[in-house]
């Protein structure tokens, strides 16, 4: 479990645009902070639910799983690089690949699969599994439900 900030920073270390030397200004934290709520939005739109709330400050306890904060932290830097004059040149192979194996293994493991709720045919006999409706009908209705 990370602060915002700390992964932002990193992110922002990936594409250049943070170091000990030359600091990240609030300006690009802030610029972070939503594009990190963002991309985390997308994914749980895509269905991985990693459990995390979005951050109202920069500081926040961001409260992701351990095992996801390499790919949080990569696809972060791809999307804050085209912001920054010198991200865009240094996003390199090994950042591009690192960021989709990343999301990858992060997606196998936090994707969660709803499964829909079957809609019965109307051809559907009754002795099939099927309880007979009071109105003794052979088929069930169009739309109705599987019963036991």
């Amino acid at each position: 479990m990370s602060s915002g900030t700390s992964i932002i920073l990193d992110s922002l270390e990936e594409i250049g645009a943070h170091s000990v030397l030359s600091a990240a200004n609030p300006e690009a934290i802030e610029k972070g902070r939503k594009k990190l709520n963002s991309m985390l939005q997308l994914w749980l739109s895509r269905g991985v639910r990693l459990g995390i709330t979005p951050l109202d400050a920069a500081g926040d306890e961001l409260s992701e799983p351990a095992d996801s904060r390499n790919a949080i932290v990569a696809n972060l830097a791809l999307e804050l690089a085209p912001s920054f004059d010198n991200g865009g040149n240094v996003v390199s192979q090994t950042l591009l690949s690192n960021a989709r194996r990343t999301f990858n293994l992060v997606k196998d493991i936090y994707r969660v699969v709803e499964i829909p709720t079957k809609i019965i045919s109307s051809t559907t006999p009754i002795g099939s599994g099927n309880r007979v409706t009071f109105n003794q009908r052979i088929f069930k209705g169009r739309g109705g439900t599987v019963g036991n």
